[in-house]
Parts: C-alpha cells; structure tokens; sequence
C-alpha cells in the first residue's frame, strides 16, 4: 500500500471526518494543508496518522489543536514504513515532550503523560473500509459522466 494515494474525501470517509472537521484540520494538520500535485492527495501513511489522530480527538478527547506540536511526527513515524512493517507495533506518543515513535509491547518508553495506540486493529479497519470504498467507487463510477449531468440537472430546477 506504500505507493498508493489517495483522495480528501477517502480519506474523509476511511477516517471518519466531516468536510467541516476536516477543513478545521487543515489548519492544524500541515499534511492536510500542503497536498500533493495539483489536487491533494494523501498516502496510506497520511491515512494511518489521520485515523491515530481521530482516534486521540474522539476517543481521549484530545482537542486537534493541542497536538499541532507533534502532529508531523505522527504523520512522518507513519509515513516512513509500511503498514505491513507497522502491523505488529504501538504508536508511543508522549504528549508531554510532543514525541511520537513506533514501538513493539516490549519497548514501549514510559513517560509522564503518553498515550499508546496499538496499530494492528486500526490498520486491519483502516484496509477493510479502503477496499471496500474502492470496490464501491468502481462501480459508482459507470458512467463516468453522471456526476456533472446531475449538476445540469439540477441547475436547471
């Protein structure tokens, strides 16, 4: 999955963000803002610590804003190998001094206020919900052109 990139709105929908929640992100979440090419895109990395952070905001109730510091570490610990190579680690994150590392159970690093996140049951979810977005988009996508005829369509009401 190294190679493969993907849209702001599967990563939306993979992650579980609303167009709003990920506009605010953007602000926030450098790799959100800076894109690649002409539209953005975003690896199978991106992916991964886009679905860490949505776990850390939803769940611990941590506001993204509180982790602009260490936001681009998570995205680089998770974009530097692959998900396959991660599969068996836990993202350290160590809220305090705003470090993130990727460790297996033996080697995880104590601090004061660190949080762990296991990688294995986010990135089985995370592959599930992308192949099955991207068998739903093949077959949304016959015809190809129905989208911008809805757009006339409704244009004209």
């Amino acid at each position: 999955m190294n190679n493969v990139y993907y849209t702001p709105g599967q990563l939306r929908d993979t992650v579980g963000l609303s167009k709003e929640a990920f506009r605010h992100w953007k602000r926030v979440v450098p790799a959100f803002a800076n894109g690649r090419g002409h539209a953005p895109s975003f690896s199978s990395g991106d992916v991964l610590a886009s679905a860490v952070l949505r776990r850390l905001t939803d769940t611990v109730g941590v506001r993204i804003g509180h982790l602009s510091e260490v936001v681009p570490t998570i995205f680089e610990v998770c974009n530097v190998s692959s998900w396959e190579a991660l599969q068996n680690k836990s993202l350290v994150i160590d809220l305090e001094k705003r470090t993130c590392v990727a460790a297996t159970d033996s080697a995880l690093p104590v601090g004061e206020l660190v949080v762990v996140c296991a990688l294995a049951p986010l990135i089985k979810t995370l592959e599930f919900d992308l192949l099955n977005s991207s068998a739903q988009s093949h077959t949304k996508a016959l015809p190809p052109i129905s989208g911008s005829k809805r757009v006339r369509e409704g244009g004209r009401r």
